[in-house]
């Protein structure tokens, strides 16, 4: 099967979860298999210099312990052909006993010292000097107190045998990693890779076709990470087809309301016309409600332009630049009414990394919106501070505060607008603009003493 972009959703051969299972699982199992090896190997070879060094010590049990008696030559050779030694050599407290001739040996072992760490290191010495050496190995003999056995022997005999066990060891091991791997691999391609592919192939099928609900997972029930996944996967299908269905219709919906703000667009024009007739009309009966009857037409044509250019415009990514933050608020300052008293605490020398335009438009927006519920009296404030690699700005004012049913949605487009005039787009449109920033805006106090809006903007300057 194939993703929404054409592209298979099957792995290729040996890229696969699958195979990267099964290869896992025969490496480790033959580490496992080597770590057992080593020290099997070892023992091994131990039990075999073991047994010649008994087999030694018992060939010359009938002969003179003390050595003082001379063996005869026949005797020696046949004690250690039959054993299979060259030289055997027993020390006791009161003489030694010595059959065979002199030879040289490259190494030399005494089993008595031996530890693990030394027999899988001899071990793999022999086997890697493949037999062609004479090796002397000596240990305390294990039947007779005070005694120490010691021969001479060549190891390819020993070498011989290391080979065909460490054979049947690797024989063994493979046999074991693929049933083991083999089982292995089945059993998590039933319970982990399978489910996923299902799951991968569901949610392909929904990205080509989201409103379909046939395309939806069902869940299996599994009450592990899995189960997890598919249960989530089915929610997350649901809510993406309910939320897709919901943008199609409110798309539709835009596109309605924009023809219908175009044509009323143009029926409150010439409404306007008439009233501003009426308004200069000589009957004072007349000139009143026509003065009231055009303030509403106005606001009714902004309502259909601000509606049409938040339905139309796309954010912009903003230009960014660092200016002085002070000189900006002047600029917004200055344009307030006359009656509204604004208070400035912006340090001259702190600058911002900000698209100047759209930060421009946030502030004159939170300024409208307060002299919107300010009467005569009232007073804005603007502070500014930098916390933390932040620029935080405060715009507070003395009104009477945000109604608490609006709270909640005062961000949303067309949750806040109010009686005075406003559309409830200039909050949304803030927040937009901020986030796109990478900052945030949100109300730090409203009650009868006024409202506190607090803006955070990144900012990149190193003190």
């Amino acid at each position: 099967m194939n993703g929404a972009d054409g592209s298979s959703l099957r792995p290729p051969w040996g890229r696969g979860l699958s195979s990267r299972i099964l290869a896992l699982s025969v490496a480790f199992l033959l580490l496992g298999e080597i770590l057992i090896y080593l020290p099997s190997i070892a023992r091994f070879r131990l039990t075999y210099l073991e047994e010649r060094l008994a087999r030694a010590y018992i060939a010359t049990l009938p002969l003179d312990p003390a050595g003082t008696v001379p063996v005869a030559m026949e005797i020696e050779d046949a004690i250690l052909s039959h054993v299979g030694l060259l030289q055997i050599r027993i020390r006791r407290p009161d003489g030694e006993l010595v059959l065979g001739q002199p030879a040289p040996v490259a190494r030399t072992f005494d089993l008595a010292e031996a530890n693990w760490v030394s027999l899988i290191y001899d071990s793999l010495e022999a086997l890697a000097a493949r037999g062609t050496r004479l090796i002397r190995v000596r240990a305390p003999a294990t039947t007779e107190v005070g005694a120490e056995v010691e021969i001479v022997l060549p190891e390819a005999a020993m070498w011989m045998e290391m080979v065909d066990y460490s054979q049947r060891i690797l024989l063994l091991s493979l046999t074991l990693a693929i049933i083991l791997a083999s089982l292995l691999f089945w059993s998590l391609r039933r319970m982990i890779v399978r489910p996923l592919c299902e799951v991968t192939e569901h949610l392909a099928r929904f990205s080509v076709a989201p409103e379909d609900a046939t395309h939806d997972l069902t869940p299996s029930g599994r009450r592990d990470e899995l189960g997890i996944v598919e249960r989530q996967v089915a929610r997350m299908q649901c809510e993406l087809r309910r939320a897709f269905l919901q943008k199609t219709r409110l798309a539709a919906l835009g596109a309605a309301v924009a023809r219908i703000n175009h044509d009323l667009k143009n029926i409150l024009a010439s409404a306007m016309l008439i009233s501003d007739r009426l308004e200069h009309s000589g009957d004072p009966r007349v000139q009143q409600p026509a003065s009231r009857l055009l303030l509403t037409l106005e606001r009714a044509a902004r309502l259909c332009t601000t509606t049409l250019d938040f339905a139309r415009s796309a954010p912009e990514a903003p230009r960014l630049r660092r200016f002085p933050l002070r000189e900006l608020v002047e600029e917004v300052v200055a344009s307030a009414r006359d009656d509204i008293r604004v208070e400035t605490e912006v340090p001259p020398d702190l600058t911002v990394s900000a698209d100047r335009d759209q930060l421009y438009r946030v502030l004159l927006n939170l300024l409208r919106n307060a002299e919107q519920v300010l009467g005569e009296d009232g007073k804005v404030r603007i502070a500014a501070t930098r916390e933390d690699g932040a620029v935080v700005l405060t715009v507070e004012d003395n009104g009477p505060g945000v109604p608490e049913k609006v709270r909640e949605r005062l961000f949303q487009p067309f949750a806040a607008g109010n009686a005075g005039g406003g559309t409830g787009l200039g909050l949304a449109i803030c927040k937009e603009i901020l986030r796109a920033h990478g900052g945030d805006i949100a109300l730090a106090r409203s009650d009868s003493r006024g409202t506190r809006f607090r803006l955070w903007l990144p900012d990149g300057q190193r003190h």
